[in-house]
């Protein structure tokens, strides 16, 4: 019997992205209805408020506001005091305020979204629960965490009685550069998930459900990222070519203020294929096929010119292209958001490039779908339409 994951990866407002793939995947379906598609789903931090979207019944384009409306954005990303969000310049000064990003979440998703994890329930295709799986980081126990609105027998894991707003606080809690504290979630603390390597968070779902009892090769996963920047090495550059020095990456200075700002966003830029190759091979995909695995996540990359360098995508011109590289994952400011879903446009209608599920060294697509739109057109086949 096929069993299905959806998962959804962190970053920040860019989980926006998620929001404009699942409304143009699932055109007019409201949370539940979507959800019904899979038998488990697993979110961190910026999916998690979209997966949390999903929980409480809201449509996609719904969902979306939480990260365009300014209202709701800044509730969720609350600002440090001036002098606070003047020193934040440095990357060992926090941005935003935890306790505060409580309340934006409480605001967002409303009376829903005090549902407990063990009592939410929205039947799935086999007729049984669909299972949702929040990542988060234990701050006290120094590990990762697993909020379950289902139990794994076969592990000892049981599901958990945290409100899903809760859930969704201690997942989304990106420390050191980003909020100013470990989430309180009484009696326990919480860092970001991708703390523990789950911000692209598909194989800890992959691994429920083979404990669960589905079998590798029954497990089909549409895993939905939320873009990745990149710019040519150095050492890729064809000596005498065509390729503009802003599309080149420009060598790291090292040093204790920047190793530290490098450090806190390594762990949000953790190789996104690393996950779903990894799953890819653990479901005993035919090797060099592309299998059971879909990955959708849009790419900010320069692309081949031939032999003689690298130029802008076409649908990534070099207006779009240039702030798109610079922006963080927490970029809250009106025209950034606006930055955010042109690349969305641009991904999911005009063909800019989709990231693959294993990524060569020289920046091609190694495994995976080249466009979002063979991305979905593989996915929709899996499932049948």
């Amino acid at each position: 019997m096929t069993f299905r994951i959806l998962s959804l990866d962190g970053g920040g407002t860019w989980a926006l992205l998620e929001a404009m793939a699942l409304a143009d995947i699932y055109p007019g379906l409201t949370g539940h209805q979507i959800l019904s598609g899979f038998d488990l789903i697993v979110a961190n931090s910026g999916g998690s408020i979209v997966l949390g979207g999903l929980m409480i019944d809201v449509p996609p384009a719904t969902i979306l506001s939480y990260f365009q409306n300014q209202t709701n954005r800044l509730g969720i990303f609350h600002k440090k005091p001036w002098i606070e969000e003047a020193l934040s310049a440095l990357p060992i000064f926090p941005r935003y305020d935890m306790a505060q990003k409580r309340v934006g979440l409480s605001a967002v998703f409303g009376p829903p979204g005090d549902t407990p994890l063990d009592q939410w329930s929205v039947e799935g295709p086999s007729g049984s629960p669909v299972g949702a799986l929040i990542v988060s980081f234990d701050y006290d126990r120094m590990r990762a965490e697993f909020l379950r609105s289902y139990a794994v027998p076969s592990t000892g894991a049981v599901a958990e009685s945290t409100p899903l707003v809760d859930a969704v606080h201690a997942s989304t809690n990106a420390p050191v550069t980003f909020f100013d504290g470990p989430a309180l979630v009484p009696p326990r603390r919480y860092w970001d998930g991708a703390m523990g390597g789950f911000n692209n968070p598909l194989m800890a779902a992959v691994v429920d459900a083979i404990a669960l009892g589905a079998q590798p090769e029954e497990i089909e996963c549409l895993s939905i990222g939320t873009g990745q920047t990149r710019l040519v090495p150095a050492d890729l550059v064809p000596a005498g070519g065509t390729t503009a020095p802003s599309l080149v990456a420009p060598a790291a200075s090292p040093g204790p203020v920047a190793d530290a700002g490098r450090a806190a966003g390594c762990i949000t830029d953790d190789p996104p294929d690393a996950a779903t190759f990894t799953a890819h091979v653990v479901l005993r995909n035919t090797p060099g096929e592309l299998g059971r695995v879909v990955r959708m996540s849009p790419l900010v990359q320069p692309v081949r010119d031939g032999s003689s360098g690298w130029i802008y995508p076409t649908a990534l011109p070099q207006p779009l292209f240039d702030p798109l590289i610079k922006l963080q994952m927490d970029a809250v400011e009106q025209p950034d958001v606006d930055l955010i879903g042109q690349l969305g446009d641009a991904w999911i209608n005009q063909g800019s490039p989709n990231h693959p599920i294993r990524m060569g060294d020289d920046l091609s697509c190694a495994l995976g779908d080249e466009t979002y739109a063979a991305a979905k057109a593989r996915w929709l086949a899996l499932i049948g339409g």
